[in-house]
C-alpha cells in the first residue's frame, strides 16, 4: 500500500478541468493483510489549496481520524 501522490491529484485536475481534487483511498485487509486509509488534495492555487484542505479536514474528523 503507497500513498497517492500530489502529482496524481494534479494530473486529474488538470485532464478533467478540475480546481480542487481530494483522492480518498482505502485498503481494507482481512486478518494480517495491511488495511489503512490515505487522502491526498490538490488545488490550483493558494486559495483552492486552503479549501481543498478544509474540505479534507472536515471529511478527516467525519471519519474520525485524528487531526
Amino acid at each position: 500500500m503507497k500513498r497517492v501522490p500530489i502529482v496524481a491529484a494534479k494530473r486529474i485536475a488538470e485532464e478533467y478541468g478540475y480546481d480542487q481534487v481530494v483522492i480518498y483511498a482505502r485498503k481494507v485487509g482481512v486478518g494480517s493483510q495491511p488495511r489503512g486509509e490515505h487522502m491526498t488534495t490538490y488545488g490550483v492555487n493558494k486559495m483552492h489549496c486552503i479549501a481543498v484542505a478544509r474540505i479534507a479536514e472536515t471529511l478527516q474528523r467525519f471519519m474520525g481520524w485524528n487531526t
